[in-house]
């Protein structure tokens, strides 16, 4: 844990990270009252809390909300502590905290857009408008920010439906639209035309609240067109378009004379049924404050708006999104046999214990599972450096739990920044693992999805070991027996298929004419001896005996996949043998050690 952050009352802005400490010194007596003026509550235990809210995409939901700061006050000083929310927010009329995550907002905002690319934020995430003034923060990532609140609060909005009003008028006449007011057509029939009376609806979009929506937008295009920052950027230039597009098409019409009212806007003047604009109103004002700011050059903290992102839920959100996109890869990039077509990660599935009662229910953050049933449960656990979430009663008595419900013995948390390691479950064959990077590593978000498809690879290579095989083809690996190419391992482990190894001599002369004859290889006359001694090791390994003088590999049950690596060990590259070993009722994989082409 960092040490505190001091500062003296009367400073403009702190700066910590998430679960860090801060003290404020020689603070007035009155300074409670001061903590109350900038919206934080008093508790029960004497706590002032900072709360901001968590807006859900299901409006069916209650709302909740975020602790992002706690404080206490003692004499002179104020004791703040900080939790796994991160932002600027207020502490002070005049002081604002701005909680860094310890991941480093790189990392926070690759995450966040990589959860928004499907459309599962959840968790509100406000806008530091101070920081879009100063250099203390990259503008495009801020930028970023604003746009992805306001595209997902434009789709919340369409969703549920964009606010109208309906302009109904008669008109007499053989000529018309929408429909027939039979019965003052009929009382009209005495009259000299005789024509019917037709109602006819107008539905007008343009009111406060969508042109508000509608000019941010505008001026967020053309932030947005004057930065080229993060790659992303011109896919969430395309998605703000598209919904300017939109609310263009519906005839709404907004004017940057009117500025001042629609920032005044809230969604509390709103009817409850439409406080599902509260995320698109937020961030359509912050950009509407933030114009007005640069246009007047004034005093960014007069404008301040609270912002808080859950990187707690961010996290989860972020490792359910790889989970995905891994799975489908290893699918697509090494399942040669199509044994994982049933496979999938669902996200917090509801594990109920009891028959009859809904209520009564546990969800995991993830879990993996085939169509014989589960493979691995996974929680992911934002703690920070030093803390095993298995040393917590809590977090691993829920693991245990979910483990007996599914019925699945491997178990993993999914963390930042904590030591990697697999501790067995004693008088079980479960195990629990920390997936995570090392604390001596900086967190990316690169490294992070390494380490999650090691795992997420290992779990499943051990339901279908074959994959080890095609996996190692992969990274520009080749494989080396001459008369067999990649579509033959459809047959791997059928004996009598290029795969048996019914002759050693001819088989160590097929690898070594594989090799030679593949794209990158040595010539033979190259080798040394023309690859004799290469055919030698070869003819070691497919003849190797166990502990107890008995073949390793039999030939009656064992294939071998020879793979070749050109920049493997040696001048000349490398190759590994995968033997395929079927006792009956299992198939396992044994490798071989680099053998150097010589």
């Amino acid at each position: 844990m960092s040490e505190a952050v001091h500062v003296e009352y009367g400073a403009s802005q702190a700066t910590i990270q998430e679960q860090q400490k801060l003290v404020v010194h020689d603070c007035p007596d009155d300074v409670g009252q001061e903590l109350r003026a900038a919206g934080l509550v008093r508790k029960e235990d004497g706590r002032f809390v900072k709360r901001r809210p968590r807006v859900r995409i299901d409006t069916n939901q209650d709302d909740d909300s975020l602790d992002v700061l706690s404080a206490r006050v003692s004499d002179s000083t104020v004791r703040v502590t900080a939790e796994d929310v991160v932002g600027m927010v207020q502490l002070l009329p005049g002081l604002s905290v701005h909680v860094e995550p310890k991941v480093g907002w790189e990392a926070a905002f690759e995450m966040l857009l990589t959860v928004y690319d499907v459309d599962r934020t959840q968790s509100f995430y406000g806008i530091p408008l101070d920081e879009l003034t100063t250099g203390d923060t990259a503008s495009s990532r801020i930028l970023g920010i604003l746009a992805i609140n306001y595209v997902a609060g434009m789709r919340t909005v369409r969703r549920n439906g964009v606010i109208r009003e309906l302009h109904i008028e008669r008109r007499q006449g053989f000529e018309g639209y929408g429909s027939v007011d039979v019965e003052r057509t009929l009382v009209d029939q005495a009259g000299p035309t005789q024509a019917p009376t037709w109602i006819e609806t107008e539905v007008d979009h343009s009111n406060t609240v969508n042109e508000a929506l509608l000019l941010a937008g505008r001026f967020l295009l053309r932030m947005l067109s004057r930065e080229g920052g993060h790659p992303r950027m011109e896919s969430l230039l395309a998605m703000v378009n598209r919904e300017v597009q939109q609310l263009e098409s519906l005839g709404v019409e907004a004017s940057p004379r009117d500025i001042g009212r629609y920032r005044s806007l809230r969604v509390e003047a709103l009817p409850r049924q439409r406080h599902y604009y509260q995320r698109a109103l937020h961030a359509s004002r912050s950009i509407l404050s933030s114009v007005l700011l640069g246009a007047a050059g004034g005093d960014a903290k007069e404008l301040l708006v609270d912002y808080a992102l859950s990187m707690n839920g961010l996290f989860e959100d972020y490792s359910q999104r790889l989970l995905e996109e891994l799975l489908e890869e290893i699918k697509s990039d090494v399942d040669r046999l199509g044994n994982l077509e049933g496979v999938r990660c669902r996200r917090e599935p509801a594990l109920r214990p009891f028959a009859g009662n809904p209520q009564a229910h546990h969800k995991p953050d993830h879990l993996l599972e085939g169509p014989q049933g589960p493979i691995t449960v996974l929680d992911s656990k934002y703690y920070e450096e030093g803390s095993n979430p298995a040393s917590e009663s809590g977090a691993r008595s829920r693991m245990f739990a979910y483990a007996y419900l599914t019925g699945s013995d491997r178990m993993a948390f999914l963390c930042p920044q904590l030591e990697p390691v697999e501790m067995p479950v004693q008088q079980t064959d479960g195990i629990v693992e920390v997936v995570s990077l090392s604390s001596e590593e900086s967190f990316t978000c690169e490294r992070y999805r390494e380490k999650l498809r090691e795992y997420v690879f290992g779990v499943l290579a051990e339901r279908w070991p074959e994959l080890q095989v095609f996996d190692a083809l992969n990274a520009d690996r080749i494989l080396a027996l001459e008369g067999a190419d990649e579509g033959d391992l459809r047959r791997v482990t059928h004996l009598d298929g290029p795969f048996g190894i019914n002759n050693e001599r001819t088989f160590a002369d097929q690898v070594v004419d594989g090799v030679t004859f593949s794209p990158g290889g040595p010539n033979r006359g190259e080798l040394p001896n023309k690859g004799r001694w290469t055919r030698k090791l070869i003819r070691e390994e497919l003849t190797a005996e166990d502990e107890t003088g008995n073949r390793r590999y039999p030939k009656n049950r064992t294939t071998c996949v020879p793979v070749y690596d050109p920049n493997g060990e040696g001048e000349f590259g490398s190759v590994r043998l995968y033997f395929l070993v079927d006792d009956g009722t299992t198939l396992s994989v044994e490798t071989s050690d680099p053998i150097s082409l010589r």
